[in-house]
């Protein structure tokens, strides 16, 4: 080899050699120390950390690198480091986070440091590294790692908006249309990554965060965020009105709040059909006035097709807000009553015939069918003075606004009482005209509910006040005493649909009357209405039993409606005139009588004959011939009334003696 050749070789194993050198010293110095281990990256990918570990300090393994310091008093210096990653992806200054750290040959490893909680963001991008300050004043630098922290769920703290439908109504017909189940898109959202979770709920009640039940479906949010329930699902939970919500879960494991609710409703099977228009009874004769609403105005439903008890008919009534009433299990045609405050709304402040639509539909879980409608023609105005809106009152006829009258007796004279000094007497009745009272409206007088015919009046506002009635006896007679009776009067327009307000009653304390009840009868009289022989019995050619005469009282129920006691009262008088009684002989007797017997009558006899009867005939006295009387007596509102009295002739002679027995 000539020397040339040495020497080239020579200077290669030289170069080998100290690249040698210098490799095996750069990995005794591990320039390139290991990565930063990051406790909690939840993706790999990018850094994402698990929200979970963002709520304390967050961990940092280092491994050993080389050539640690060996002399006493020496040491390297660990530090972490921290950046900001732009959005552009542009990386900031690194800056130093958390304490320092001294380690020599003592130190164990893996050893952990940490990033204190208030030295990173709730959110955003960052890139970690440490650097080592060498005992030898040499500084090394590992790489840098990414990290994301992200704390804020999908929608932030918002509730995320509803997810959208396909369709909000579910019939056999979709179903046709779309055998893979109804399609659920969620609204977009910021952020929406690829590994981002849903849940997807379907509940026949709002899922609260409490209760929420298990989802229908679950996995990763696709792309295009478009997900499906099954018909399956559907079918399973069946007819009805169901919620749908969802959540989303980021990969760094936030989750949302439930999202607003969205509503499908479910009908399968036969719908509603053929439905009729509606009826309202009261409306027949053409006209439905304030005594139809009185009484109270209803809708007919007529069946339709395919109904179920938990259909709801909705109804409209004019202008007034609609209102819904279950089918449940009733029969058709139903019978759906107007509220009066639907009816007054309607009519509002009108002042002739108003006509009015009358709808209604059949709701299905909040899905309608229909409406079928019809007119009615609706007349509730009135004469006199206006009533409050709202008046909770109506369709009350008794306006406040209009005064009671006044009631005087002829001879007391005293406001709204009448005594008996006032018997067989008109009363005087008087009024004031409210302010508004107009000309030709006709008012009527009532006495104890009895319609005053002669009292009558047609409005005249020059009329002197107070305005004077009479209240013909009669009236006061056929109502009898009454310590609360009650006095009213109408008004009314004088055409029209006849709409009558009526004011508020006066109390009147009616003791005017003395009540005498009819007089009994006596039975098997003689030709001449006399009581004889043949008054004592049933047959008086073939008697039998004890001799008595009988009296018929007459139904009494106007007084004893559930029957009572009734005393009887015989009185035996001398001759045929004259008021002369015959000593022992009346009778007394209290008889309790059934209801039966007080709205039918009944009979009572008069006997022993020895005692009661035989003593009238009295020739060398008094007279054979003389007279027998009854009367009654009963309690009726608090005092004893007496009936009138019956007298009869009785004539006992025979020519031989007095009534034979044999």
């Amino acid at each position: 080899m000539s020397n040339d050749s040495t020497r080239l070789l020579t200077a290669k194993v030289r170069r080998d050699y100290q690249q040698q050198r210098v490799d095996r010293l750069a990995a005794q110095m591990h320039l390139a120390p290991a990565d930063p281990e990051v406790v909690g990256i939840i993706d790999t990918e990018d850094g994402t950390l698990n929200k979970d570990v963002l709520d304390a300090d967050l961990e940092v393994i280092i491994q050993e690198w080389g050539v640690l310091p060996t002399e006493p008093g020496e040491y390297d210096e660990l530090q972490l480091q921290m950046a900001k990653v732009a959005d552009d992806d542009s990386v900031g200054d690194f800056l130093d986070v958390g304490p320092s750290h001294q380690c020599d040959k003592s130190q164990k490893f893996p050893m952990t440091v940490n990033v204190p909680r208030d030295a990173y963001p709730a959110d955003g991008r960052r890139q970690l590294r440490y650097r080592i300050e060498k005992y030898n004043e040499n500084t090394l630098c590992s790489a840098a790692v990414d990290l994301i922290f992200d704390k804020t769920a999908p929608w932030d703290r918002e509730m995320p908006e509803p997810a959208i439908l396909q369709t909000n109504l579910i019939t056999d017909a979709f179903f046709t249309a779309n055998p893979a189940g109804l399609k659920v898109t969620l609204p977009p959202y910021e952020d929406q990554d690829k590994k981002d979770v849903f849940a997807l709920y379907y509940s026949d009640t709002p899922p609260v965060e409490a209760e929420v039940p298990d989802p229908v479906a679950s996995g990763l949010v696709p792309t295009d965020r478009i997900l499906v329930i099954t018909k399956e699902d559907i079918a399973e939970f069946g007819d009805g009105h169901f919620y749908i919500v969802y959540i989303l879960l980021d990969k760094a494991t936030n989750r949302s709040q439930i999202s607003k609710l969205v509503a499908v409703d479910v009908n399968l099977g036969a719908l509603p059909d053929n439905l009729q228009k509606p009826v309202v009874p009261l409306a027949a004769d053409g006209l439905l006035d304030l005594a139809d609403a009185q009484s109270g105005i209803a809708v007919e439903i007529r069946k339709f097709d395919n109904a179920r008890p938990t259909d709801f008919v909705e109804v409209s009534w004019g202008t007034s807000a609609a209102f819904a009433e279950q089918i449940g299990f009733r029969e058709f045609p139903l019978s759906i009553a107007i509220p009066p405050t639907h009816l007054r709304a309607a009519y509002g402040a009108a002042d002739d015939v108003v006509k009015t639509p009358v709808s209604y539909r059949i709701l299905r879980h909040q899905i309608a069918y229909g409406p079928e409608s019809d007119d009615v023609d609706v007349d509730f105005s009135v004469a006199g003075p206006g009533r409050p809106d709202p008046d909770p009152n109506w369709p009350d006829p008794v306006n406040t606004e209009l005064p009671a009258p006044e009631v005087r007796g002829a001879t007391s004279d005293t406001a709204n009482v009448l005594t008996r000094d006032d018997a067989e007497q008109d009363a005087k009745l008087t009024f004031s005209l409210h302010a508004d009272a107009e000309d030709g409206d006709l008012m009527d007088f009532y006495w104890d509910g009895i319609l005053v015919t002669e009292a009558t009046y047609t409005v005249a506002t020059g009329d002197t006040p107070p305005i004077e009635r009479t209240i013909p006896w009669a009236y006061i007679l056929r109502a009898g005493n009454n310590t609360t009776l009650p006095v009213h009067y109408t008004i009314r327009k004088p055409v029209g649909a006849g709409n009558e307000q009526k004011s508020t009653n006066a109390s009147v304390a009616a003791d005017a009357v003395t009540i005498v009840p009819d007089a009994a009868e006596f039975l098997r009289t003689s030709s001449k209405g006399w009581l004889n022989c043949d008054s004592l019995w049933e047959d008086s050619a073939n008697p039998a039993g004890e001799p008595a005469f009988k009296v018929s009282v007459k139904p009494v129920n106007q007084y004893l409606p559930n029957g009572g006691d009734v005393t009887m009262v015989w009185t035996a008088m001398g001759g045929r005139s004259g008021e002369t009684e015959i000593p022992g002989v009346r009778k007394t007797e209290t008889v309790t009588i059934t209801k039966a017997q007080a709205e039918n009558g009944f009979e009572w006899e008069v006997k022993p004959y020895a005692t009661h009867i035989l003593p009238i005939y009295d020739p060398d006295g008094l007279g054979q011939d003389g007279r027998g009387r009854v009367n009654y007596s009963l309690e009726f509102n608090g005092e004893i009334v007496t009936s009138k009295t019956v007298e009869a002739v009785v004539s006992l002679g025979t020519g031989s003696g007095t009534c034979s027995f044999s």
